[in-house]
């Protein structure tokens, strides 16, 4: 099975808007998917990125962006969903100093450093709903938050296709 890797994204403002053509305005953010290879070169485990325009169950993938930013973008955020048919690798979030990450259990939110589910658990002898921390491979979308940042910053995470 194919997948099409047709991921939405999202730039959230909060605070001033960028809509204005204001100058230092960065350009609209452009999220690179790539596959990620592994291989053994000199008995060593190696990586390396490839294009990948359809994938299959199993593959690795790397979702990436570079942004330019001046650091006049008031509440600048970048929401990468999590794919239908992916599931977010866990630990694998990585960012420039000073970029905020967070995750939701939804493409919507709401964000959190650590989402929390419902879950119902048996309690001397009755049902009982608690919230605890949701297990990293639910996270539905990847939040980061560039306020105050400038020049160039990069982002990313790894999903694996299901």
């Amino acid at each position: 099975m194919n997948v099409s890797l047709a991921a939405p994204l999202v730039l959230t403002l909060v605070g001033a808007s960028l809509a204005a053509a204001a100058p230092g305005t960065p350009p609209k953010p452009t999220l690179t998917i790539q596959r990620v290879v592994t291989a053994t070169v000199g008995g060593k485990q190696t990586e390396r990125l490839e294009a990948a325009a359809t994938t299959r169950p199993g593959d690795l993938l790397q979702a990436s962006s570079v942004l330019m930013l001046s650091g006049k973008e008031k509440g600048a955020r970048f929401t990468v969903p999590v794919p239908a048919n992916t599931t977010f690798v866990p630990g694998s979030a990585r960012a420039s100093q000073g970029v905020r990450v967070t995750y939701a259990l939804n493409p919507t939110g709401p964000f959190s450093t650590t989402p929390m589910k419902a879950i119902t658990v048996q309690e001397n002898g009755k049902a009982v709903t608690k919230e605890v921390p949701a297990p990293q491979n639910e996270y539905r979308a990847v939040r980061y938050d560039l306020t105050g940042l400038s020049g160039t910053v990069t982002v990313g995470h790894r999903i694996r296709v299901n």
